[in-house]
């Protein structure tokens, strides 16, 4: 069996630090292990210092694990578990704990607030049942704090914190790194990235620019198979609306218009611009400003069975209007850190704008016991003599979805 020695290398560091407090690292160019460096507790630390549970997740362990976001982070954190309804709408357990979880349709309005607390650098964006999926360009480290860390994270906090440390400017050197990568997808489409990250002094050490951006295309591998949708005595509506004789005028719905292969494909793009000034030897100023726009079309669960209760291959559904999931956000931050005399001062705060608008397919829910209330007209209504000019009902189109807009701010 062939290895690949550099992933062996990166799952060992990974794997091998389970213990309390747990933390991964790297070799040094000298064979010992390197330091890692943490924020656990609001201020720079060595990990082995720190008194709780933390997993940090290296720039260069990142690398090597070709992790870019949270799905791919969680497979190599041993207390995080994560229920997945697509990019960008999961539920994050630590420890086995995280609150109810609503329907997908108005989980973002009624569900309940998040116990695990995710933060860009130092700024909150958890939401219920859509915790921001991040991509991981330019990352320091991702530290995993087992809670409780309310004291220290605030609400939303009390199964622990999910950190996104990002690269900060540096005063007095160049940099210039760019990455791009290919890939084929199991079953389907194949994926793509590319970033570009560059660090330059302006005023020389007073002032650095630091800029990344990125774009990643992510192939689908679920298919959406051609079928119609009949409805049939057996449904819940039909057997009680309609005492289950299927009314003659019936619409059929077919989706061989938007059925295919690889339906759902995922796209990330953004970036990220921050500043730092060293105003003099006590004090410096950082503000960044970041930017994403993901979009995630088709669904990311198959099916056993299809619209006509027909059993399907595997990777396979059957929908009939177009899914598409768009969640953009845009978060200024800043932070002021200086002295007065012995005292070490502080002032961070950050301002995040997120905006989601997802349309989703619900003809299957049709079937359901009230499916046929909402589409079909009953027999003996008075809309059936307007509609049909007699009292024997009908049902219209079977297809039908549901929309979701959001517009969510953390303030500082």
């Amino acid at each position: 069996m062939k290895i690949n020695r550099q992933l062996a290398c990166a799952v060992t560091a990974v794997l091998g630090a389970s213990a309390s407090p747990v933390w991964a690292a790297a070799a040094d160019s000298n064979g010992g292990i390197e330091e890692i460096v943490v924020t656990a507790q609001r201020r720079s630390e060595s990990i082995q210092n720190v008194p709780i549970s933390i997993t940090a997740l290296t720039a260069e362990t990142l690398t090597q694990l070709n992790i870019t976001t949270f799905d791919d982070y969680s497979k190599f954190l041993p207390s995080v578990t994560v229920a997945n309804q697509g990019p960008g709408s999961g539920q994050i357990y630590m420890r086995g704990l995280a609150t109810t979880q609503d329907g997908e349709q108005s989980q973002g309005a009624t569900g309940s607030f998040p116990n695990v607390a995710v933060y860009l650098d130092d700024q909150s964006a958890q939401l219920p049942g859509r915790n921001l999926d991040i991509y991981a360009a330019d990352i320091e480290r991702v530290e995993v704090l087992e809670g409780p860390q309310g004291t220290l994270f605030g609400a939303g906090a009390q199964a622990g914190v999910v950190r996104y440390i990002t690269n900060k400017p540096k005063l007095n050197q160049m940099e210039a790194n760019a990455n791009a990568g290919y890939g084929t997808t199991a079953h389907g489409d194949p994926s793509s990235s590319v970033d570009l990250t560059v660090n330059f002094p302006v005023l020389d050490n007073k002032l650095a620019l630091r800029a990344v951006i990125y774009s990643e295309s992510r192939g689908g591998y679920i298919n959406n198979v051609p079928s119609t949708f009949t409805r049939k005595p057996t449904d819940l509506g039909i057997a009680y609306y309609f005492k289950g004789v299927v009314p003659t005028r019936n619409e059929v719905a077919d989706n061989s218009l938007i059925a295919g292969n690889a339906i759902n494909s995922v796209n990330y793009k953004g970036g990220r611009l921050s500043a730092l000034y060293q105003v003099s030897d006590d004090w410096d100023v950082l503000v960044s400003q970041s930017y994403q726009n993901m979009e995630a079309d088709g669904i990311f669960a198959e099916m056993k069975k299809g619209s006509e209760g027909q059993a399907l291959p595997d990777l396979s559904v059957n929908l009939f209007t177009p899914n598409v999931d768009k969640d953009r956000f845009e978060n200024t931050a800043w932070t002021v850190n200086g002295k007065i005399g012995n005292l070490k001062t502080v002032y961070t705060g950050g301002y995040l704008v997120r905006k989601i608008d997802q349309v989703a397919d619900y003809t299957n829910y049709t079937r359901g016991q009230y499916g046929d209330y909402y589409s079909c007209i009953l027999p003996g209504s008075a809309q059936s003599s307007t509609v049909y000019g007699d009292a024997n009902g009908g049902c219209l189109s079977p297809v039908s979805n549901y929309r979701v807009q959001e517009r969510n701010t953390h303030k500082p």
